[in-house]
């Protein structure tokens, strides 16, 4: 039994280091793990242009909803730049697994992909702060995520 819980508290912390994040300052829940382009260092590369593929394993709703509204937010230091979502992209609920997550139960568990086709920001050569979250559509956070990228052309 001791070995099992020694297992277990060694492994938790290698399953969310696959893409080292951060919870947000909102204290709303991270997903169990977090794989964003295979990124295993801070910061994590993205090159304009590139497809950016994030996949959140193991989301706990702490609360009911209809629906589920993507976003990202990225900063520059105190800037906070803005970065709509594509078109399509908004409506979690499509991209959750099993597709059509909605509408979510409060506790329940789904996971979320996120596959963005070459994106480009209006920077390069920086380190930015991204925050990747899923909204209910009461506006409170269901998953929010932190991650510190570095931005190339």
């Amino acid at each position: 039994m001791i070995k099992f819980l020694l297992f277990a508290t060694l492994m938790v912390p290698a399953i969310l280091a696959q893409t080292p994040v951060r919870q947000c300052p909102n204290g709303a829940p991270m997903p169990q793990s977090v794989n964003i382009n295979d990124c295993t260092g801070s910061p994590c590369p993205i090159r304009n242009g590139q497809r950016l593929l994030a996949q959140g394993v193991g989301i706990t709703s702490p609360v009911a909803t209809n629906g589920l509204e993507a976003y990202i937010t990225i900063r520059l230091g105190i800037l906070q730049i803005p970065f709509p979502m594509p078109e399509g992209l908004e409506d979690a609920c499509s991209m959750g697994t099993p597709p059509g997550t909605c509408p979510v139960s409060a506790g329940q568990v789904f996971d979320y992909d996120l596959d963005m086709e070459g994106q480009s920001l209006p920077l390069s050569g920086v380190t930015v702060l991204i925050e990747v979250g899923l909204r209910a559509d009461d506006g409170s956070h269901v998953t929010c995520l932190q991650f510190d990228a570095l931005i190339t052309n």
